[in-house]
């Protein structure tokens, strides 16, 4: 996806309460990703234990998917 705005950690700023609801998650995910969320994840992130081996494979763009569903309203996963 290629995105033609540009966001600085200083201006991540969520002022509007229905920037989902009316443009959708794409600016929503965008500001997040340049902000360094994705990266932040993969710093913190560390599973030591899982009971799939590949749970612990890759889990910055596993936890980025499931913030994107927690943003879009997701209540569960199944």
């Amino acid at each position: 996806m290629q995105v033609s705005h540009r966001f600085a950690v200083s201006s991540a700023v969520f002022d509007d309460a229905h920037l989902v609801s009316c443009a959708g998650l794409v600016p929503v995910m965008t500001l997040a990703d340049q902000t360094g969320l994705s990266q932040l994840l993969a710093d913190k992130i560390r599973f030591t234990c899982e009971r799939i081996r590949s749970a612990a494979a890759h889990p910055s763009p596993k936890l980025t998917t499931l913030i994107a569903g927690m943003c879009a309203g997701a209540d569960s996963i199944d």
